[in-house]
């Protein structure tokens, strides 16, 4: 009977250190999941970026090819950042107002730089020559404050872990 007394007193506060240790594994598996958690978050707002970069790409592609006749006004003009929430100027979408090829180019422009601004944080597009390629027309769409024609150079696209860019190429 000695022997049970001595055996139950040696066996107290085990159960409450059990406890302990179990909440701290909890602990360290609930913060593992929630960094978890929150790098799927950054990594799909950045699959979303992209999806958004290549749709605004297509759009200038497809807007170029309807007005071959302003390819080097595309390619030439000064692109400027749009500005989120503000319309651009002008309109070459009303029936009633006929709209040059030039104006059409000055509103794609407008209204792709629009477009950049408002489906991208700090977006901007552009399209130009492609520097490793003087056989294609590079369009190229960037965001977080990512300057775009520094996204590629005479060697390629320059494309890293933590590139902002999507360049799209258009065979002339």
């Amino acid at each position: 009977m000695i022997n049970q007394l001595s055996y139950r007193a040696s066996q107290r506060g085990v159960g409450m250190l059990e406890v302990l240790i179990a909440l701290l594994v909890l602990a360290v598996g609930v913060l593992g999941f929630a960094g978890l958690q929150m790098t799927a978050l950054s990594k799909s707002d950045e699959a979303n970026y992209r999806a958004a970069a290549v749709l605004i790409a297509q759009d200038a592609i497809e807007r170029f090819e309807l007005n071959p006749s302003e390819r080097n006004t595309y390619l030439t003009n000064g692109w400027t950042a749009g500005t989120a929430g503000a319309t651009p100027n002008g309109s070459c979408i009303n029936p009633d107002e006929a709209c040059s090829s030039a104006q059409m180019a000055a509103w794609d422009i407008a209204q792709l730089s629009w477009q950049a601004a408002n489906l991208l944080p700090a977006g901007r597009v552009m399209a130009s020559d492609c520097e490793f390629n003087n056989q294609l027309v590079c369009v190229i769409v960037s965001w977080d404050e990512q300057d775009p024609a520094a996204c590629m150079d005479n060697n390629g696209l320059l494309v890293d872990e933590d590139s902002r860019c999507f360049v799209m190429e258009i065979a002339r």
